[in-house]
């Protein structure tokens, strides 16, 4: 998959892309608002295995965002299969927070999701607290459902269906 926007590059994880990640999912403030966990290498690896392997299996995964001019990465942002159904979600470097760089990869992805991939019905939740990505879903065309529990935490649940 490959996905442009004005300042991105959108395209598919890959094992190069594994220092990058760990560097991502070992920060925090990145991780507050998933599950509050850093990452291993380890962990890391097999989390970009998961989405090769979605990629081949079902079409979509997660993908790697990059900065279009140089093609450093700078987060990741796309699909995944869970049990409560096709998950969407995004995380980014804390150095291109508050630069719209989330929402112009949201925008750009769901399209494809919509456009390309002809998903049903995709699923963006939010923790309660988490106001930044839930302005990025409503954005994004998400409409709310509820309230919901998921990993044993409260969550706002966000829809988009086609």
């Amino acid at each position: 998959m490959y996905l442009e926007t004005e300042r991105l590059v959108i395209n598919n994880l890959n094992l190069n892309d594994l220092q990058f990640l760990t560097d991502l999912d070992s920060d925090p403030a990145v991780r507050k608002f998933i599950d509050g966990k850093v990452k291993t290498i380890d962990e890391t690896r097999q989390y970009i295995s998961e989405n090769i392997d979605s990629y081949l299996q079902r079409g979509f995964g997660r993908y790697a965002v990059r900065i279009r001019e140089d093609l450093n990465p700078i987060g990741i942002c796309g699909f995944l299969m869970e049990n409560y159904g096709v998950d969407f979600g995004y995380r980014f470097s804390q150095s291109v927070w508050g630069r719209g760089i989330a929402k112009e990869a949201a925008n750009s992805v769901i399209k494809y999701g919509v456009d390309q991939l002809k998903l049903k019905k995709i699923i963006g939740i939010v923790l309660t607290d988490n106001i930044a990505s839930e302005k990025i879903l409503i954005s994004s065309g998400f409409i709310f459902v509820g309230m919901d529990e998921v990993w044993g935490k409260t969550i706002k649940r966000y829809e988009i269906k086609n």
